[in-house]
């Protein structure tokens, strides 16, 4: 018993080791990473943070695509949509708190506080509606959200995977495993990763490549998907569960 305690402190001891090694490595290595992050897009103030708004084309109706959760770049994870979209539309991605370029936050991500969030960064931008909203998996509650309070910004819904509000009535949370995401990021375990871990797009350019790496480093799993994570049931009870069919009719 006594050899079978010392063992197990030995590896207690190793593990707590490892572990702030890699923290003190990670803090170090962010701070040099800062410099070769190159914002893609255009830089706003919001409610105190900063949020990362890209442009793209020219065309006379506007495209706002809003990524899913846990996404470390929308802006090089929509890249291909936006290319190709850009030949005949304006298309803009915007990068919640965060995410991508965007500065993390602690502010509520109550689904109608992340929603004044993109329309004061849109309008920081100087870019205008109506909008096309094109939004991917749990962004359907912003976009639902904003067809109910907004109508006449909103032209036409796109949903990309949607998880609509009723998939949530019988969503067991697992907030540990959100817990434990979060912590694993901040220690920088992510680093021993392979990059096919998190990096699902295989168009990307070398440097593309290098920068979604460095971003995913910086906040993969930030405070604000922590918190969303929290919240997502009770945002799923403040939208409504359908379309309304005047933007079926007008995208059409």
């Amino acid at each position: 018993m006594k050899k079978l305690k010392q063992c197990s402190l030995g590896f207690l001891s190793f593990i707590l080791l490892f572990l702030l090694a890699t923290f003190i490595f990670h803090r170090i290595s962010l701070e040099k990473e800062q410099a070769s992050l190159t914002p893609m897009g255009q830089q706003v103030l919001v409610d105190g943070h900063q949020m990362n708004v890209y442009v793209e084309g020219s065309g006379p109706e506007t495209i706002v695509v809003l990524s899913g959760a846990g996404i470390a770049s929308p802006i090089l994870d929509f890249k291909e949509v936006s290319e190709s979209l850009s030949k005949r539309y304006k298309v803009v991605i915007v990068e919640r708190a965060g995410y991508g370029y965007s500065n993390d936050s602690n502010h509520s991500r109550d689904v109608m506080e992340v929603l004044s969030e993109t329309r004061q960064a849109l309008s920081q931008a100087n870019v205008k509606g109506p909008f096309i909203i094109s939004s991917h998996s749990t962004a359907s509650l912003e976009s639902l959200a904003w067809q109910k309070k907004y109508l006449d910004e909103v032209k036409a819904l796109i949903g990309l995977d949607w998880v609509l509000p009723s998939s949530y009535e019988d969503l067991k949370e697992n907030q540990t495993l959100f817990t434990v995401a979060y912590w694993s990021s901040k220690i920088g375990l992510l680093r021993y990763f392979p990059e096919s871990f998190y990096i699902k797009n295989p168009t990307l350019t070398e440097n593309e490549l290098e920068q979604y790496k460095l971003l995913a480093y910086k906040q993969l799993i930030p405070q604000a998907i922590l918190h969303e994570s929290r919240l997502v049931k009770e945002n799923a009870k403040k939208v409504p569960s359908s379309i309304n069919p005047i933007l079926i009719l007008s995208f059409l």
